[in-house]
């Protein structure tokens, strides 16, 4: 788990990591918590994080502005604005974000958004696609259609849309989990949730794309779709 904090006080910024770090649900697993004073410093670096705590009142630009800019490229990431006026909460209506803190931030307040942000990570994780931070892809698992083994190259597929990975077959296996994942023959690890039809050794998925099963696989992947089925 990788969060930022952008806030142009000090002392804010200070009382608003200890509090995260203290508060943070263990699950999350927190790998990286960043502080930034400004947007421009936080662009610059060009790094991705899960959640992003955002002052509204910044410097050189608002926190509104900076997470608009922030989703013309990544919609993942799950938005926190902090602020002493609550009439930005129809400003950053289109940023989608999680919640709105009003300053100074109560700790009870901060928890509820940190648990609530863990369930959703929980329910819909994101996932780093690619394996390295050069070329890194970040979506949601419901956005994965399948992950297919071509040639000497493991591909993601997405509606509309390809990435190449470094990581193996396996590590996607892992990394997906078998709860809404099935690698249906050597090649295909399928996402159980855009299956829209099973047609003898073929899922036709809800894209209209197809994808094969093994003999061997037809059996063991009867039985984690009907249990799939169920949990829905």
């Amino acid at each position: 788990m990788r969060i930022a904090i952008v806030e142009d006080s000090a002392a804010d910024a200070k009382a608003l990591k200890e509090m995260t770090l203290r508060l943070l649900p263990p699950e999350l697993g927190l790998a990286q918590l960043d502080v930034y004073d400004g947007a421009a410093d936080f662009l610059a670096a060009d790094r991705y994080y899960e959640l992003l705590l955002i002052d509204c009142l910044l410097p050189e630009t608002s926190g509104v502005e900076l997470a608009k800019t922030v989703r013309r490229t990544n919609t993942t990431s799950a938005i926190v604005f902090i602020t002493a006026y609550m009439d930005y909460a129809a400003d950053g209506y289109e940023t989608n974000a999680l919640r709105y803190l009003l300053k100074p931030v109560e700790e009870k307040k901060l928890a509820e958004a940190l648990t609530y942000f863990a369930g959703l990570q929980t329910r819909d994780a994101v996932v780093e696609l690619t394996g390295t931070t050069r070329y890194a892809a970040f979506v949601k698992k419901s956005e994965i259609l399948y992950v297919e083994y071509v040639g000497r190259k493991v591909v993601v597929r997405l509606e509309g849309r390809a990435v190449e990975s470094h990581r193996t077959m396996k590590e996607f296996e892992s990394l997906l989990g078998p709860d809404f994942f099935f690698r249906t023959a050597q090649r295909f690890l399928v996402n159980f949730s855009h299956i829209a039809e099973k047609n003898d050794k073929t899922l036709i998925l809800d894209n209209g794309e197809r994808v094969a099963i093994s003999g061997r696989k037809l059996m063991p992947f009867n039985q984690a779709y009907i249990r799939f089925l169920r949990k829905g």
